[in-house]
């Protein structure tokens, strides 16, 4: 096994693509986010660079209401607002693709890590669900480095890294054209 590693390593570090995934594949760096996004895909077509798409569950995590205790000590239900709903699906998107973006970093010897986050939603032009990009993200390595990750926004922080986001206080995200040309 130890064997087996180092040749692997030893690919990683030559910049076979087919060993990234390998890494990806034996490691499963996300395992952990699989409660938070499904369907991890991964891609490559060159050594410094490194794609992953991943469904956002919003509807299974964010939560549509606040509890709290009445004066009696009762539990008491309330729907969260429009926009405090869609600012926290903000930021749970955002903060899942800058998770996703450290992990590879951390696993990888890449200088960018690209993530497009999709979601099920209704085509306007056809009336039919289908899966769109709500999110997309050119991660660079030494930016990513630099933030206080103790202080930061998520969904401010896209503003370091060339993105593409529509994002609606009352309605939430809007699909988006995916990042290219990395």
């Amino acid at each position: 096994n130890w064997r087996k590693l180092i040749g692997l390593a030893d690919r990683v570090l030559n910049g076979d693509l087919d060993a990234y995934l390998d890494v990806i594949d034996q490691m499963n760096p996300l395992d952990d986010l699989m409660d938070f996004g499904s369907d991890f895909e991964f891609g490559a077509d060159n050594a410094s660079a490194i794609e992953v798409e991943f469904k956002v569950k919003t509807d299974t995590v964010v939560p549509q209401y606040t509890l709290s205790l009445t004066k009696t000590g009762k539990l008491s239900q309330k729907e969260m607002t429009k926009t405090a709903y869609y600012d926290l699906v903000q930021d749970f998107v955002c903060s899942c693709s800058i998770r996703i973006a450290r992990d590879i970093f951390a696993l990888l010897p890449v200088k960018t890590v690209v993530v497009h986050a999709v979601e099920d939603g209704i085509n306007t032009q056809t009336g039919r669900q289908e899966e769109m990009t709500v999110l997309s993200v050119l991660f660079e390595r030494d930016i990513l480095n630099e933030l206080n990750f103790e202080h930061i926004d998520p969904s401010a922080a896209m503003n370091n890294f060339l993105h593409n986001m529509i994002f609606q206080k009352t309605t939430g995200f809007k699909p988006v054209d995916r990042v290219e040309n990395f």
